[in-house]
């Protein structure tokens, strides 16, 4: 089993595959490999990071990878693919997809991809708002679907051919999963669709200071902490869209400076303007009150997390710290190994056993002599 990485996620697949003569399936199969393939090779990733799973196939590019370029390159490669390949094709045996994107940790076992941000990506491709837009839109030939984190982090900074007022925001419950989906859609062809007065319109802006904002986080990256403060000063947010990345960034820029208490004020910022914020926030959040030494808060921050996003192994392995240096030994061992379950890699079976080798020691020892004296 190789070690979690942080990857971009992309779930494809075949609308009405299930309802096609098995041969029929079969040949459709053979397309999506083809578009996918395609898609790929215009992108410039290999086609070794395919894998397979029915009607349709998981994308996981290497760690490297440039998201502002491969994004809208695999975006246009499947757009430009579905078409060539469908000119191939009678009428009855042409393919429509669907694309769900995401990034998140991924680990590598026996039976090929696992993790957090797999399970993000299947939820994302099995909504029901992304199993609608090909009915909405017939002459559409594929619909996207992004989370909101990657979005916010790429999606609306209109990288390259990316035109994020072509995306709209949509919200849905998966009740029985007990998930909440907050996304973003894009179809290929939204022509014959519905009117726009009846049709999905944004319910968050993107930046009017995109430039501005990434600009100054590629300052924060290179450690130039007082340009990029200042560049962050000059901005006036307009609209959801630049409070939420004018917050974030300023919450990095106080974060290396030691500033915990201002940032912490930002990151709740961020949470009242966007309740379901990627588990980013929330951990930074928690780790920001844990250097203030409140430890109540910054486990009460996790244990909403959890309760928000139940498949995030990081907000488990964090708790179980917290839970230990509160002396609660019981539960510190119920969500390290919940982390454990979740992450099943080696690469943090270290970190784990750290953890439960300091909670032994720190068990008092009953000798025979003084165990009636309890």
């Amino acid at each position: 089993m190789s070690k979690p990485r942080r990857v971009l996620c992309g779930g494809v697949d075949i609308k009405d595959w299930s309802w096609r003569a098995v041969p029929e399936q079969i040949r459709a199969q053979q397309s999506l490999i083809n578009v996918v393939y395609g898609a790929c090779r215009e992108a410039g990733l290999p086609e070794q990071i395919v894998q397979s799973s029915g009607d349709g196939v998981l994308v996981i590019p290497p760690g490297d990878i440039d998201e502002s370029a491969v994004i809208p390159d695999l975006i246009r490669g499947l757009t430009i693919s579905i078409r060539q390949e469908n000119r191939l094709l009678s009428d009855p045996a042409k393919i429509r997809l669907r694309l769900a994107l995401t990034s998140g940790m991924v680990s590598t076992g026996p039976t090929g991809f696992s993790g957090p941000a797999i399970i993000d990506c299947f939820r994302l491709l099995d909504s029901p708002p992304l199993k609608k837009v090909l009915s909405d839109y017939p002459a559409a030939d594929l619909a996207v679907i992004v989370s909101n984190y990657l979005y916010m982090d790429v999606i609306q900074h209109g990288f390259r051919d990316l035109r994020p007022e072509e995306f709209w925001h949509v919200q849905s419950a998966l009740p029985e999963r007990d998930y909440t989906i907050n996304a973003w859609m894009w179809a290929s062809d939204r022509t014959g669709g519905p009117s726009p007065a009846a049709g999905p319109e944004p319910t968050t802006s993107a930046p009017a200071h995109s430039d501005e904002i990434v600009t100054a986080r590629d300052l924060i990256r290179s450690g130039k902490l007082r340009e990029a403060t200042r560049i962050l000063d000059a901005i006036t947010p307009e609209g959801d869209g630049d409070r939420l990345a004018v917050l974030d960034a300023r919450a990095d820029c106080l974060i290396a400076t030691g500033h915990h208490q201002q940032a912490i004020g930002h990151l709740e910022e961020m949470l009242r303007i966007q309740p379901d914020a990627p588990a980013g926030v929330y951990l930074r959040l928690s780790r920001g009150h844990l250097e203030l030494g409140n430890i109540h808060a910054a486990r009460h921050t996790l244990k909403h997390l959890i309760g928000l996003i139940p498949v995030e192994p990081e907000a488990y392995l964090e708790l179980g710290r917290l839970e230990r240096l509160a002396g609660d030994r019981g539960s510190a061992l119920t969500h390290l190994a919940e982390a454990a379950k979740l992450l099943a890699a080696e690469g943090m079976a270290g970190r784990l056993i750290e953890e439960l080798l300091e909670l032994s020691a720190t068990q008092p020892v009953i000798t025979p002599g003084r165990a009636g004296q309890a």
